[in-house]
């Protein structure tokens, strides 16, 4: 069974990646894999990191044939298109877009495995391609900590997925309070409010060595997620958080557009796609759920197991 996913990569278990590494011209400066990712030696481990705009630690090996994912969620999703298309061309994992925010990933063999299972019996000889997308939708979900075994193809600690029930009293106070929040920074936009600020960000960036490349908050750690839960409880803008929508903004242009002010419409959107991430942490914090778990239905298949710092204005 031939199938996309399957290719003449040499980087399949750890002796192979150490090999690899082995025959690195400067090892202090990692062993090349292409473009996108590279290798480092970490102690026995070896670290596979990703490159673009700086560098992202993206899963340690171990002798054992342990790989262990370190890389964030919101990296994954921000790199989605290299993992999604090219990943298993290198390395055997199958990464794939479920929803917004999710992703899963399967090891090859678990791919392979599965579909066989599944099309065995079937005389169509698309079959395979047509049951991929169900075979991976019900794979386990990226995490940073998940790990597989690289000689079996299982995952070791996969976790359910989370299925989220919310106090309908609570729900329409965190419904009422971002609906009103948002307005508030919309509006802020429309009347060019925001410019001057923007400005700002733009002589600060012309000031730095790097001021072509995109930069914005993590808006996932905590330190931003407590100034967004303090700014929507009392409804107030504080010229640090203005910036970071601003360069948030900024950093879905082009290269060569990071010193130019953003319109009112890439703030707009820029303000609705930050809450529609962070939706999830941001009603933990307002205990909009009444409860947090999984979902019942598949609970049996499981095991459990670039960005600048805050500065008040």
């Amino acid at each position: 069974m031939y199938t996309w996913w399957q290719s003449d990569r040499s980087l399949n278990t750890y002796e192979e990646m150490l090999t690899s590494f082995n025959t690195a011209r400067w090892p202090d400066k990692g062993k090349p894999v292409n473009q996108n990712w590279r290798m480092f030696k970490k102690g026995d481990a070896i670290r596979i990191v990703c490159q673009g705009y700086g560098t992202e630690p993206l899963a340690d090996i171990t002798p054992d044939n342990i790989i262990t994912f370190v890389a964030k969620e919101s990296h994954i999703i921000g790199m989605s298109q290299s993992y999604v298309s090219s990943f298993y061309r290198w390395f055997p994992f199958v990464i794939n877009r479920h929803r917004k925010g999710l992703y899963r990933i399967r090891h090859t063999k678990d791919v392979d495995a599965k579909i066989h299972e599944k099309t065995k019996d079937s005389g169509d000889r698309y079959a395979v391609y047509s049951t991929f997308n169900s075979v991976m939708n019900s794979g386990p979900s990226y995490f940073c900590g998940i790990q597989f075994n690289l000689l079996t193809g299982e995952c070791i600690n996969q976790k359910p997925d989370d299925k989220f029930i919310e106090i309908p009293a609570k729900r329409k106070e965190w419904r009422q309070m971002l609906t009103a929040y948002k307005k508030g920074l919309k509006a802020r936009a429309k009347v060019h409010a925001l410019d001057a600020i923007a400005m700002e960000v733009i002589k600060e960036r012309e000031k730095s060595q790097n001021h072509w490349h995109a930069r914005q908050p993590d808006w996932s750690s905590e330190e931003w997620l407590d100034c967004l839960q303090e700014s929507m409880t009392t409804v107030d803008f504080p010229k640090h958080l203005l910036k970071g929508f601003i360069e948030s903004s900024m950093s879905n242009r082009g290269f060569g557009r990071q010193t130019e002010v953003p319109t009112v419409d890439e703030l707009i959107k820029t303000v609705d796609r930050i809450f529609a991430d962070l939706s999830i942490p941001l009603r933990r914090r307002f205990k909009v759920f009444q409860s947090e778990g999984h979902d019942e239905n598949t609970a049996d298949k499981y095991s459990h197991g670039a960005s600048y710092k805050l500065e008040a204005s």
